[in-house]
């Protein structure tokens, strides 16, 4: 009985432990890449939007159908930012997968920006992305970002599918 239920404490030990090891590391990657993006957004904070991006990173706008390097994309986001009567918007992200390995992540979900131009009058835009985040000294920065709204069929519904950041159990896949 004894060493069943020593058994039993190592095992019940060793699950807590890796849940513990998963969920820290999802928390971090939704930290560098999701809270930190949407803070940026939300502050037009330059700096920060920067600061999540690989030097190396490939921007892909599937609905421009073009391809550019990490300078170029942000250089954009710099100019358009410092305009003075710029408004913030505030971006959502929701996950239907996530595969991971030691130091990469591919994430796959949905967005929603949402808009408020001062007149009680809200709008959203939704679209889908494909990211891969690789880690740099300690922070997870976007390698690869691909989105597009896919001919405008991305929409509240879809974003809706998508799973919550925090519910990782549901868009992790897992090599099992």
């Amino acid at each position: 009985m004894k060493l069943y239920i020593y058994v039993l404490s190592i095992a019940i030990s060793c699950v807590q432990k890796n849940y513990a090891q998963d969920n820290s590391l999802h928390q971090k990657i939704n930290q560098d890449m999701y809270t930190n993006f949407s803070k940026a957004y939300k502050t037009l904070d330059y700096e920060l939007f920067s600061s999540i991006h690989s030097k190396k990173m490939i921007r892909v706008s599937g609905n421009g159908g073009e391809i550019k390097k990490s300078k170029t994309y942000l250089k954009e986001y710099q100019k358009r930012w410092s305009v003075a009567t710029k408004k913030a918007a505030l971006i959502d992200f929701r996950l239907f997968e996530r595969i991971t390995s030691d130091s990469l992540v591919s994430d796959r979900g949905i967005y929603r920006v949402t808009y408020n131009d001062n007149t009680d009058q809200v709008t959203y835009s939704y679209g889908q992305f494909h990211v891969v985040l690789q880690l740099e000294d300690g922070y997870w920065k976007l390698l690869i970002d691909y989105d597009s709204n896919e001919n405008k069929t991305i929409n509240k519904q879809r974003y809706d599918q998508a799973f919550p950041l925090l519910d990782y159990k549901k868009y992790w896949k897992q090599n099992k």
